[in-house]
């Protein structure tokens, strides 16, 4: 069954309003029509399952069938620092961190960055960018949407991820601390910042600014990984290693 956003505020009693995008995509898309029911979820992550009462061009009226809690927060909250990669890896890497439970997702430049973006283009991308979370959370049927921040220079990026308990920087050159040893040293860490590099990785003089912050150094092995199967591996380790059971 078919998951969609609903403002909270459109929500009233045991009916809601869906409209604009949302709306479109359910009626001229999907061909949804009155009787059909979906799932929804709200910006504090309440999931819904709804059935259309009546519909117009560009507005549906449903009710609320049944009302369930937000799905329990991850065992540790991830925020993905990441260097901004080329082309359309972004859009990959927002949908699978979305699908792998991280709360924030920072891209950041630094010295290695290729993309150079103008004050419009970044607020072009941002505004993509939280498109894809939004459809990557609907897609994978979690009220969990992560918070993308705006591109900040590597040192913002660096303050951004300070209050995380545990903070990890990865770096190929790093041969004697691999990810399974440090995470094994945060102990039962609530927050944790992983800082993943983009193409090019960093440059030792980056590395030894986010160790000055705080961050520790892990390593992925022997391989050069591509930026985007970077924070797949990174994300899915983290997430296992803190879950339950």
């Amino acid at each position: 069954m078919p998951t969609f956003f609903v403002d909270r505020r459109n929500i009233s009693g045991d009916t809601a309003v869906l409209s604009g995008t949302e709306a479109g995509h359910m009626l001229r898309s999907l061909r949804l029509r009155t009787g059909d029911s979906f799932y929804a979820f709200d910006e504090q992550g309440t999931r819904y399952r709804m059935r259309i009462l009546e519909a117009t061009s560009r507005s549906l009226r449903a009710e609320v069938l049944e009302s369930l809690p937000a799905e329990p927060p991850p065992e540790v909250t991830v925020t993905l620092m990441v260097g901004l990669p080329k082309a359309d890896k972004m859009d990959f890497i927002l949908q699978k961190a979305t699908e792998l439970g991280s709360s924030r997702v920072i891209p950041f430049r630094s010295s290695r960055t290729i993309p150079r973006l103008d004050p419009q283009d970044a607020r072009k991308r941002l505004l993509r960018w939280e498109r894809i979370v939004l459809a990557a959370a609907k897609q994978c049927g979690s009220g969990c949407i992560p918070e993308v921040s705006p591109l900040l220079s590597y040192a913002d990026a660096l303050r951004a991820g300070a209050a995380s308990e545990g903070k990890l920087i990865f770096y190929e050159g790093e041969g004697r601390f691999g990810l399974k040893k440090v995470l094994s040293g945060l102990g039962r860490a609530k927050s944790v910042a992983l800082l993943v590099g983009p193409e090019g990785g960093f440059s030792e003089d980056e590395v030894k600014e986010a160790e000055g912050a705080g961050f520790l150094r892990a390593g992925l092995g022997s391989r050069i990984l591509r930026v985007e199967t970077a924070v797949v591996a990174v994300l899915s380790m983290t997430m296992y290693h803190f879950e339950k059971g």
